[in-house]
């Protein structure tokens, strides 16, 4: 018996492909024109150092979470090394400038990129992402390109053939080495990773509310975007989120955090739906309870627990060693080995109404296991200690003709 046929594709409308393309051709007209002004605003700020650490950040702004991620330990480092990051777009230019203070150029293309590399001695790349847009860079031979991402994960994205690209990707600790080296052919992870830890953990964040200490439990939910293709739809919003906040208000003696991804709703009306509804009973509930939009960083020390999606948030969350929630994602999201997800029961969204007897039930051993298999050793600033030496360390490493 012949299958039925398949449903034909649903294409866009042009008026709603026109739509969709407006915004970014204006975009690229507005950064056309702005350029000048930002380049000569950029050289004002800070003469270009010499021999220095770049950070490209070849993305638009509305990715400035990944380099706000870094910020801290990359302007502590700045002591160590000089440090400049590296854009291909004045809007984004401009939004790290206005909260950083490292040194920003433009380059918008190839044959600025040949200068800053040629005249500036460039000797090391960091990159927070796996934009198309790093093989421009990648290309010069001399630096050594290291790959940092945003946050540690097991999620699908945490893993791309693109790392062979780099001469080496920095990770917390044994499970991102032993991920990439489980999942791409010829990478040896014993050569071509280093395990530096959460330097970000090291840092005192700004933006706490002033909350007094008063016996409610603060429960941080900080549920990841949907996704833009089924393998990476980890987002709870949708499945969970509604009713894992009515459970937590329902308590009375809790206190919500509720930090949505920047990008929650993107490619979800569905997630889009949800997060207005948990606004809304935030908002029902009165001043006790806050949608975080700050920074972020706070949340650790701040919270008393957390709950969260399989995401980088999860993962910085275990270094703290209070209680962890873990949702279960869609069956069509990429299910890869997991340390993390093997040993904490997820909560499936038939049971998001039961998450605070989950809170309850937590194992600090199992816990304290993670933060070693993820992150290593976290006492004091070792993370920080052990980031510094792994960017000392390339300066030091030969070319391929060393």
């Amino acid at each position: 018996m012949r299958p039925p046929p398949s449903a034909p594709a649903v294409l866009a409308r042009p008026d709603q492909r026109a739509a969709r393309l407006a915004p970014a051709a204006a975009a690229r007209a507005a950064n056309e024109v702005n350029a000048p002004r930002f380049a000569r605003q950029a050289a004002e700020r800070a003469m270009l150092p010499n021999g220095a650490v770049v950070v490209f950040f070849a993305t638009g702004p509305e990715n400035l979470y990944q380099f706000e991620q870094w910020r801290r330990p990359l302007e502590e480092l700045a002591s160590q090394r000089p440090v400049l990051v590296v854009v291909d777009r004045a809007d984004t230019g401009e939004a790290v400038l206005a909260g950083s203070r490292l040194p920003v150029t433009l380059a918008r293309g190839s044959a600025a990129l040949e200068t800053l590399v040629a005249e500036r001695d460039v000797r090391v790349v960091l990159y927070l992402n796996q934009v198309e847009a790093n093989f421009r860079m990648l290309r010069f031979a001399a630096p050594v390109h290291v790959q940092l991402g945003h946050g540690e994960s097991d999620k699908a994205s945490s893993v791309s053939n693109q790392h062979k690209a780099y001469d080496l990707t920095f990770v917390g600790g044994p499970a991102g080495s032993e991920r990439l080296g489980a999942a791409l052919r010829g990478f040896d992870p014993a050569t071509r990773t280093v395990q530096v830890g959460r330097p970000q953990l090291d840092h005192a964040y700004p933006g706490a509310p002033d909350w007094p200490v008063d016996g409610r439990r603060r429960v941080l939910y900080a549920p990841t975007w949907e996704g833009d293709r089924p393998s990476i739809a980890y987002g709870s919003l949708a499945s969970h989120g509604v009713a894992l906040v009515e459970a937590l208000l329902a308590a009375g003696d809790v206190r919500v955090l509720y930090r949505p991804h920047p990008r929650t709703g993107v490619a979800s009306a569905a997630h889009a739906a949800a997060d207005r509804r948990v606004r809304e009973l935030l908002a029902r509930a009165g001043e006790d309870h806050l949608v975080d939009r700050g920074p972020y960083g706070w949340q650790w020390t701040f919270a008393d627990a957390c709950v969260t999606d399989v995401s980088a948030v999860a993962y910085d969350w275990v270094a703290t060693g209070k209680p962890l929630v873990v949702t279960e994602p869609a069956r069509s999201a990429l299910r890869p080995p997991s340390a993390l997800l093997d040993r904490l029961p997820l909560l499936a969204g038939a049971d998001a109404g039961q998450v605070l007897g989950r809170l309850d039930d937590q194992d600090p051993a199992v816990l304290g296991d993670l933060t070693r298999h993820y992150f290593g050793d976290t006492a004091g600033r070792a993370s920080t200690a052990r980031f510094h030496a792994a960017v000392e360390a390339c300066y030091a490493l030969p070319t391929g003709r060393g």
